[in-house]
């Protein structure tokens, strides 16, 4: 995929830490566009390369799957086989450009909230969307969405929104903030690292309500 994943039905819709086929059927069957295969260490969703790959392998062509690593090697991001990877660690501006000329993936950069952090990625050459996330991705923490709401009208780079989100409040921060995209990890869980279906569902009906 050459261009952005979702842009002709908004708001673009990402589920991370898928971990079974049967989550990606249930994805794909509910209309999600992109969901992430968590490779950092440390994460209760965590898969090895082999366990990514077999999934990569039976993915649905209605997602685009999307590698999610936290200040990875070179040589860790250059197996992953998709066009799209996320960055979800203290890289710098520089270490973002040269991984995206080394490997020639497309590059989301998650950041966690702060005015400054968003102005100071906007724009830059290698990163495709900004993800804009809580204290502590993929805990369910939320931030102040009002806050993020008032720095969005100077950013050009499309803004996917995480931090805090369920099928509860998805649809209130979609109308309220109209940014491009919308994550969510452990707010469609039963337990931590374990997918609720229905709650997938319900997320998806309801960011798009």
């Amino acid at each position: 995929m050459t261009e952005l994943p979702g842009t002709g039905r908004r708001p673009f819709v990402k589920i991370c830490g898928v971990r079974t086929p049967e989550d990606l059927a249930v994805c794909a069957a509910c209309g999600v566009d992109a969901i992430g295969l968590v490779l950092a260490p440390g994460s209760p969703r965590r898969l090895d390369l082999h366990e990514a790959l077999g999934l990569f392998a039976g993915m649905p062509a209605e997602l685009e799957p999307i590698g999610l690593f936290v200040d990875p090697e070179m040589e860790v991001i250059e197996v992953w086989p998709g066009s799209w990877i996320q960055l979800h660690g203290e890289e710098t501006p520089e270490r973002v450009a040269s991984i995206a000329a080394e490997t020639g993936h497309r590059i989301i950069k998650a950041i966690r909230f702060d005015p400054e952090e968003c102005r100071r990625w906007d724009e830059h050459p290698a990163v495709s969307m900004l993800l804009v996330d809580g204290p502590r991705g993929g805990s369910g923490e939320p931030f102040d969405h009002s806050r993020l709401a008032e720095v969005l009208p100077e950013l050009s780079t499309p803004v996917i929104v995480a931090g805090g989100l369920g099928p509860e409040n998805v649809g209130d921060v979609v109308r309220d903030l109209g940014t491009f995209g919308v994550d969510v990890s452990s707010g469609v869980e039963s337990t931590r690292g374990v997918k609720d279906h229905d709650r997938i569902r319900g997320f998806v009906a309801a960011a798009r309500g």
